[in-house]
């Protein structure tokens, strides 16, 4: 296991996205540092938590987003981030249980799905950004 590195191949072409992107990187490898130097359940918890809580202000400004720029796939892009943040609450319930047994496969979990979403899902509207620059200037204000 490792810290997840930001790279330029991880860029939307939204800087806003990007940055928020990055910040859920951040946020992601304080878990696994929690996690590897064996701290304490709370610790995981509260980590967690600041994840779920920024996962959600990403998730709806991505959203706003992608309804100005008409994105044809919206409701299938809503249903994955529904489907991550219930599954990441399910998670975090059971940590809050079992305690440490889960840490690790909450930080694959999370690792695996922030990488393969921003790679798989989020590259997908890239375009439309491109196509409508008005809505790009708005999301990066």
């Amino acid at each position: 296991m490792a810290l997840i590195k930001w790279r330029d191949s991880y860029s939307v072409g939204v800087d806003k996205f990007d940055q928020e992107h990055m910040l859920l990187v951040e946020l992601i490898n304080e878990m696994f540092e929690i996690v590897r130097d064996k701290g304490e359940v709370a610790s995981l918890t509260d980590a967690v938590e600041k994840l779920v809580d920024y996962t959600k202000v990403h998730f709806s400004d991505e959203e706003e987003a992608l309804e100005k720029v008409n994105y044809p796939h919206l409701e299938e892009h809503k249903e994955i981030h529904a489907n991550l943040l219930e599954q990441v609450v399910e998670f975090q319930k059971q940590i809050e249980h079992e305690g440490k047994d889960l840490r690790t496969d909450l930080y694959k979990f999370l690792r695996d799905w922030l990488i393969n979403h921003i790679l798989d899902e989020d590259m997908r509207y890239g375009k439309y950004f491109e196509e409508d620059l008005e809505s790009v200037a708005a999301v990066s204000a």
